[in-house]
């Protein structure tokens, strides 16, 4: 992987737009890291019902450490996985997949 390309953000109200405006444009999105267990975790959930995600990859953006103050804020955790499904917080990778496992993942997702 290459350096970041993308706009550096700068302050905490550009974290949260750019934050806020992914979770409305994306039913289903996830923040991750490389490197991460429970980011795999979640993601595999989710492909394991056939549900589209977007995956937002932290890893090599210098801004990663302000998104995750600002999704700390927001969710009350600031580790990754952050999973957000219709615009809401279901946790992290633990939680996601238990809610596939429960069998309540797909209709969260299909709003039921």
């Amino acid at each position: 992987m290459g350096a970041y390309q993308g706009k550096v953000l700068e302050s905490e109200e550009e974290a949260r737009e750019y934050i806020e405006e992914l979770i409305q444009a994306h039913p289903v999105i996830v923040f991750t890291k490389v490197h991460c267990p429970y980011c795999y975790q979640a993601k595999w959930a989710f492909d394991g019902i056939n549900v589209k995600y977007e995956d937002v990859v932290l890893t090599r953006r210098p801004d990663a450490p302000l998104i995750q103050d600002v999704l700390l804020k927001m969710t009350g955790a600031r580790t990754v996985p952050r999973v957000f499904v219709n615009q809401k917080c279901i946790g992290g990778g633990y939680e996601t997949s238990a809610l596939k496992k429960e069998g309540k993942l797909k209709a969260l997702v299909d709003g039921n």
